[in-house]
């Protein structure tokens, strides 16, 4: 009983490392720590009286887990084993091969390859069946089994089996690196080469860009959809953050600065914290063209940063529903007894004007509201041809690309067009403006966004084109430090 007794006391040590963390001292209260003896009760009965044997490290971590959730939903402990995954998770970065999965008849089947990942560049495609992996069948796998025997330590080898889309099959050996998830997508996919399609309406002018959630990268991947448009004559923009759960502040922080010249962005307080603000600045600002933004009850964290900096800043006409209120900062603190990290809220966002992001109990201002209410009122059947839709947009139209026999990296070609080439560039256009058609018939919030982005436009007829005021030069951010804020 010592030994667990001692352990108890060792659990203890964390604790007190907790509680010197909520700035709370036991020192204060009790000198000789007699304040956590009902806890080492509470284990010693635990020990001698539960129904099953028990694992006294579960305890402990059961234990500091409790006193966290007690304090709210988003502050937990992580295991020592578990605080280099969490970093990875909040970065958007893990060691793998680079693509997106599913189960298609039964097979492993790769939706995408990520561009610029060990499997994009060892010639993986769009459409491609995993057959095997190391030499074992994947017939019947699930996704979950997928992830875990394609993810790995970067610099390890793993050897898949594939079978193209036109019958061949190869084997290819695949060195496994850090990826970067892509958080940053537009409304469909091209069917000639795979790329990404960030323009909407072409008539107008209006561009789309969707962003799935906040990581190291997010910036930079906007930065370069919309040099992309840059070159397509946008005149106004759609920036979707509806399902999008938030992520690191930074990169949310960095999207807002794209869009204002000045000014406050958002700030962060805390009862044991200094006051801090994030502000804009000039340099790395887009040229003012009409910004709609989209939201919905499930826009969190980062989305709701982005939307109410933008809307405090009467920069855009926010659309949808009311945003989700989860405006709490977690920050990482590392235990150096245990070798575990315990993320706990330590401040408060507060949008320019004021409003606190965060769904407090005494206050029903919280989140942000639309200016523009907008829900996505769907039955079960049109929710389905949504759904199916989606689908042909991206994951059919990559196949699509494959079968005509292009690389999904979005290259051009210096060679002329031949006639079949343009018959099919051609194709695609007049499938491009009929599938916006469905899509906007479906998705009411999208074409409430359209019509707000119309409207905008008509006020501002003279309002130049993306081509011709794009001059800004977007600095490179600084990768969150560990200790940066942290959303889920």
């Amino acid at each position: 009983m010592n030994s667990k007794r001692n352990l108890i006391y060792a659990g203890i040590i964390v604790w007190a490392t907790l509680l010197s963390i909520l700035n709370i001292s036991i020192a204060r209260r009790s000198s000789d720590h007699s304040v956590l003896n009902p806890l080492v009760d509470a284990c010693d009965l635990i020990h001698k009286h539960y129904v099953k044997e028990t694992d006294d490290q579960e305890l402990i971590t059961g234990a500091i887990n409790g006193m966290l959730h007690n304090l709210d939903p988003y502050s937990e402990y992580i295991p020592p084993k578990e605080v280099e995954e969490f970093r990875k998770q909040t970065s958007g970065t893990y060691d793998g091969i680079g693509i997106s999965i599913d189960i298609k008849d039964g097979w492993l089947t790769v939706i995408s390859p990520f561009e610029n990942t060990p499997a994009y560049n060892a010639g993986v495609r769009a459409g491609d069946k995993i057959m095997e992996v190391n030499g074992q069948s994947t017939k019947g796998w699930s996704t979950d089994r997928a992830v875990k025997e394609l993810t790995g330590k970067s610099n390890t080898d793993v050897s898949i089996k594939v079978l193209h889309l036109d019958g061949s099959e190869e084997t290819i050996q695949i060195t496994r690196k850090e990826v970067h998830m892509p958080t940053v997508r537009g409304w469909r996919r091209s069917t000639l080469n795979g790329a990404w399609d960030y323009l909407l309406d072409e008539e107008n002018g209006i561009g789309y860009i969707k962003i799935t959630q906040f990581t190291t990268d997010t910036d930079k991947e906007l930065d370069r959809a919309v040099k992309k448009l840059e070159t397509h004559n946008m005149k106004s923009l759609i920036l979707d953050l509806r399902w999008n759960p938030g992520g690191l502040m930074a990169p949310a922080v960095q999207v807002v600065d794209r869009f204002i010249e000045q000014g406050v962005i958002v700030s962060m307080k805390g009862a044991h914290s200094v006051v801090h603000e994030e502000n804009a600045s000039l340099t790395n600002t887009y040229p003012r063209l009409p910004l709609v933004v989209l939201i919905d009850q499930t826009s969190a964290s980062g989305s709701e940063i982005v939307a109410g900096a933008l809307q405090d800043h009467s920069r855009a006409v926010i659309v949808g529903k009311r945003s989700y209120g989860k405006g709490s900062v977690q920050k990482l603190f590392r235990l150096p007894e245990s070798g575990g990290a315990v993320k706990l809220t330590t401040d408060y966002y507060y949008l320019p004007k004021g409003r606190c992001v965060h769904r407090l109990p005494d206050t029903d201002a919280w989140g942000v509201d639309p200016d523009i209410e907008e829900g996505l009122d769907l039955n079960q059947e049109e929710l389905a041809q949504l759904r199916k839709l989606m689908n042909k947009l991206t994951v059919e139209a990559l196949t699509e690309s494959v079968k005509n026999g292009q690389k999904n990296n979005g290259a051009k070609t210096d060679e002329t067009p031949t006639e079949s080439e343009e018959a099919i560039a051609k194709t695609e256009q007049a499938q491009k403006r009929e599938q916006a058609k469905q899509l906007l018939a479906l998705d009411n919030q999208l074409a409430q966004a359209v019509k707000q982005c119309k409207g905008l436009l008509r006020a501002q007829p003279t309002l130049p084109s993306l081509a011709e005021t794009f001059t800004s030069t977007p600095k490179e951010t600084e990768k969150p430090k560990p200790d940066m804020p942290a959303q889920n």
